[in-house]
């Protein structure tokens, strides 16, 4: 099938539209649009050969299973979008051409919970670092991610209107993840209440002057302050691995895991399955009444 190309000025047009989209994907797809552009393929059909290149070496080096998802994710995110903005959008011959080729693009295999022990914390590294950082914010927000699970870009992401009720003291929230997908934790009340004292948000519930919170920003705090703490630098990724590897650890089901992550790609949690699910007082991770030691 023909995609739209990179030489006519509406299809530069259209690849600057979809490099200028804002979402979780924009930097792995300026990656893509660039290699469609640097090599002048046709954006549907230069997906294959950008499945390949990404599986490549590259300064030396290959990218994770992980990574190599995420950026296909994205690719396919924009490919999708190109063909449903093209005039092709309504032929079902060309369509169905489209899922066959966005089918023949596989995803890597990734190991079940494919996360190296020291990429995660201890219950006891978990409670100081949450407790001991002189940074009042980010200890808040160490909290918040390692007992949910979240990604701190959709942490950061949350409105006040995402909070529902109380309910035998937990409070349910929406979370928009990657691609728009909503899914809800459960966070105790008590701590909620906590978090609205000392951000004092308007509109978001971690809010500062008004605006919400720099991602890169926080994620080089909480590094800073688990450097002066624990002696190393821990990314914010690093305590959703710890969420995760504490559930599985006490006995969850990977699946029921895998959901609360918000884990949609198959590629991801294709091997992760089993039955079972988490109930809402089990996805708020409760460092106080855990007590495992390291995880491995």
């Amino acid at each position: 099938m023909r995609g739209k190309g990179v030489r006519g000025g509406h299809d530069e047009a259209l690849l600057a539209e979809l490099e200028g989209i804002r979402d979780i994907y924009r930097l792995d797809v300026k990656q893509f649009i660039g290699f469609i552009r640097e090599r002048k393929l046709l954006i549907v059909d230069g997906l294959r050969k950008y499945a390949q290149w990404l599986d490549g070496v590259h300064d030396g080096k290959r990218y994770s299973a992980a990574t190599i998802n995420r950026k296909l994710a994205a690719a396919k995110s924009r490919v999708r979008y190109a063909f449903k903005n093209s005039a092709f959008a309504a032929d079902l011959r060309r369509k169905y051409q489209l899922a066959e080729i966005l089918k023949s693009v596989k995803l890597k295999k990734l190991d079940e919970l494919a996360v190296p022990t020291d990429k995660v914390l201890d219950v006891e590294e978990a409670r100081k670092l949450a407790a001991q950082a002189r940074d009042r914010t980010i200890g808040l927000m160490v909290t918040f991610l390692v007992r949910t699970g979240t990604r701190v870009s959709e942490m950061l992401g949350l409105r006040l209107t995402d909070l529902g009720p109380a309910q035998d003291g937990l409070v349910p929230i929406r979370v928009t993840g990657k691609g728009g997908k909503p899914r809800t934790i459960h966070v105790k009340a008590e701590f909620v209440e906590r978090l609205k004292r000392h951000f004092e948000g308007s509109t978001w519930l971690f809010e500062h002057e008004g605006r919400r919170y720099n991602r890169v920003s926080v994620t080089n705090r909480i590094k800073l302050e688990a450097l002066r703490t624990l002696g190393r630098e821990v990314s914010a990724q690093q305590l959703r691995h710890t969420w995760a590897a504490l559930q599985i650890k006490r006995g969850k089901s990977v699946r029921a895991v895998a959901v609360l992550l918000g884990h949609s790609n198959p590629g991801v949690t294709a091997q992760m399955y089993s039955e079972g699910e988490l109930q809402p007082h089990e996805d708020f991770l409760d460092l106080e009444k855990t007590n495992e030691g390291k995880i491995g």
